[in-house]
């Protein structure tokens, strides 16, 4: 009788097994790979390494968990004979799922909705079940590893892993983080003497904020700045505006790459582009702080700039003050020596930063 209880328990657990390989398990709450990870970035910031590493490896086999699980429920789903019938829109299918009690397809459902927005799907099914199956990828561990490593000193192995996270960016939970991978992509590149990689990770941040591929805009800001007018500089903040916070400073490393490789009129556009969204942005700002307040002039936007002390730290981090410095040397290179001598007498008057201020009046006496 032992015997029989014994081969019968032996019979159900390969059975078990079979059937646990054709049906994935839902992962538990406590494994849920986002879990994982923020205790990876615990481990990270403590700076244990060893560990970190080792739990971004397991939040991405908690990743492939899910992937799994998420592919089993949604297969199930568009194989019924309901779906089927209904079409692709998940608009038109949430009442149907809801009637068959496929509790699992919506929660997927209601989650992705929630983080991405029908639209992202255009409102399809399959195109929702197709970005699930690519969600195997986990950029935000790559991206954590590649800063590990690069604190080890293995900057071949970090840049591989930036490599991978930047080629998935689309799948970031944080859309926005895709410029932080960039940028550290950039920065690694640059300690490792890789020019081309440099070079191409800032482009790549600059490519879709309109303005670095909008050579109308570029055209017009050379042709402002080479205007013979007293308030040409003013004319030129006048007329040109942009927003976009990401690219600031990408703008002025290669504005500074391209000086050092005497790609004059390349500098002036990249260098001019960072001032225009570092202005735009901080206009904004000083707005939102003082309604009353408009632009009239650059030596009344530096002397409101200086009344908080916030839109200072960030214009010191983010090289602003620096930006206009060499936007001056940019037009003077180009023969807008107009352009250049006025913006640098304004900066030595009015300019907030007491080193730019004193840098920008040394120069305009040469």
């Amino acid at each position: 009788m032992k015997r029989k209880v014994f081969f019968i328990a032996i019979i159900l657990s390969a059975l078990g097994g079979i059937l646990s390989a054709q049906h994935p398990v839902k992962p538990k709450v406590s494994e849920q790979s986002w879990r994982v990870l923020a205790r990876a970035q615990v481990a990270f910031d403590k700076g244990d390494y060893g560990d970190a590493i080792a739990l971004c490896e397991a939040a991405k086999q908690s990743r492939a968990k899910e992937v799994e699980w998420n592919r089993y429920v949604m297969e199930n789903t568009l194989h019924a004979p309901e779906v089927k019938k209904s079409g692709p829109f998940i608009s038109d299918l949430m009442p149907i799922l809801k009637e068959r009690e496929d509790f699992d397809a919506l929660d997927i459902i209601n989650y992705w909705l929630g983080k991405r927005g029908s639209a992202y799907f255009g409102n399809s099914l399959p195109n929702l079940y197709e970005f699930l199956t690519r969600l195997k990828e986990y950029p935000e561990c790559d991206f954590l590893q590649a800063k590990i490593y690069r604190l080890e000193g293995e900057y071949g192995m970090a840049l591989g892993f930036l490599q991978n996270a930047r080629a998935y960016a689309e799948l970031l939970d944080v859309p926005a983080q895709k410029f932080d991978i960039l940028y550290e992509t950039a920065d690694l590149a640059k300690v490792m003497g890789d020019t081309k990689e440099w070079e191409g990770s800032l482009l790549l941040i600059v490519a879709d904020d309109g303005l670095y591929k909008d050579e109308a805009a570029k055209r017009a800001m050379a042709r402002s700045a080479g205007l013979k007018r007293k308030d040409l500089v003013d004319y030129f903040f006048m007329l040109n505006r942009h927003s976009a916070l990401n690219s600031i400073r990408a703008y002025f490393d290669l504005g500074r790459l391209y000086k050092e490789q005497k790609r004059s009129r390349d500098a002036w556009n990249m260098t001019a582009s960072g001032v225009v969204c570092a202005f735009t942005w901080t206009l904004e700002i000083l707005k939102d702080r003082s309604p009353e307040y408009s632009f009239d002039g650059l030596a009344g936007f530096f002397t409101e700039c200086g009344r908080y002390e916030d839109v200072m730290a960030w214009a010191g981090k983010n090289s602003v003050w620096k930006g206009f410095y060499e936007m001056a040397v940019s037009a003077k290179d180009n023969g807008w020596n107009s352009f250049g001598s006025s913006l640098l007498e304004i900066m030595a008057a009015s300019c907030p930063d007491e080193y730019w201020a004193s840098a920008a009046k040394n120069l305009g006496k040469r």
